[in-house]
């Protein structure tokens, strides 16, 4: 048993060892296979042929750029020493209570404290007067409110009698006064043109009540009388004859001028201002002259 096992393999080693291949490369680079070793020339490997170096580059120096000339100095003006102004003293602001009131305005504060001065310490005027006084403070609404410490004050101090607001002056004939100056002033009369316009159609029309509204002190009385005495035609040739007006000389309270009629002949004129409303106050009190006016 034991001699044909060993048979057995005798016969599949020599078959192996009779099927063994070698891979050889030969000397021009193929690779052939074979059943004998490679011979020990074909194991080495063939010289790789060196590349030729590159030539070699010339390069030709760079010339050195020429020596610059020396830079020279720019001269250094000296420093100026900085110069600290001086304080300024600035004003502080005024208040509304420190700007004095136009001439206008002193007026109706005046009058304000009057009034309230009468309201409170005349025995029965605050009753009486209470339509006027409140058509007084609407009307002078914005000036009160302006300056209303003010007007406090100087009540204050006319109570205590530092100033003039004397209790004699709180009549009936004081309270008429002063309720034209309490009315909305009329548009119609807010210039010396347009209220002599307004009195040239008045004129013109027979518009007796008109002409009469355009009038106030001496000048109103003088054609009260006079327009009742006239008729309507009469009214109308005295306006046609009158030719044209011219205002010489004037604030804001009054202002002059002349009138000339067709003949040339000029008498003065000469108006005011009531409660923001121009009325003609003089009219014939200049002597005639011939003097054209354009």
């Amino acid at each position: 048993m034991k001699q044909a096992l060993l048979g057995v393999l005798l016969v599949l080693g020599g078959r192996e060892a009779a099927a063994e291949m070698f891979r050889c490369q030969k000397a021009d680079g193929s690779v052939v296979f074979q059943q004998l070793e490679c011979p020990i020339t074909e194991l080495a490997p063939p010289e790789v042929p060196k590349a030729d170096a590159p030539a070699a580059t010339v390069v030709a120096p760079v010339p050195a750029p020429p020596p610059k000339a020396p830079t020279p100095k720019a001269f250094a003006a000296p420093e100026r020493p900085l110069a600290v102004p001086n304080p300024v003293a600035v004003a502080p602001a005024s208040s509304q209570d420190d700007i004095k009131p136009s001439k206008r305005k002193r007026d109706v504060l005046e009058l304000s404290a009057q009034f309230e001065r009468c309201r409170a310490d005349a025995p029965g005027f605050a009753e009486k007067s209470q339509e006027v006084y409140a058509a007084w403070r609407q009307r002078h609404a914005a000036v009160i409110s302006e300056y209303q410490k003010q007007l406090m004050a100087k009540v204050r101090a006319g109570r205590r009698g530092d100033v003039t607001l004397p209790l004699s002056l709180c009549t009936e004939e004081w309270l008429r006064g002063i309720e034209p100056l309490s009315r909305m002033p009329d548009p119609r009369y807010q210039s010396v043109e347009k209220t002599w316009q307004m009195f040239m159609g008045a004129l013109m029309t027979g518009d007796r009540v008109t002409a009469l509204n355009c009038l106030t002190g001496r000048a109103h009385a003088r054609w009260k009388a006079r327009t009742e005495a006239m008729s309507d035609d009469e009214l109308r040739r005295i306006g046609a004859s009158i030719r044209a007006l011219k205002v010489q000389w004037g604030d804001d309270y009054e202002k002059e001028g002349l009138v000339a009629d067709t003949d040339n002949r000029v008498i003065g004129i000469a108006f005011r201002n009531v409660n923001e409303e121009w009325k003609i106050t003089e009219m014939g009190g200049a002597p005639a002259a011939g003097l054209p006016l354009q």
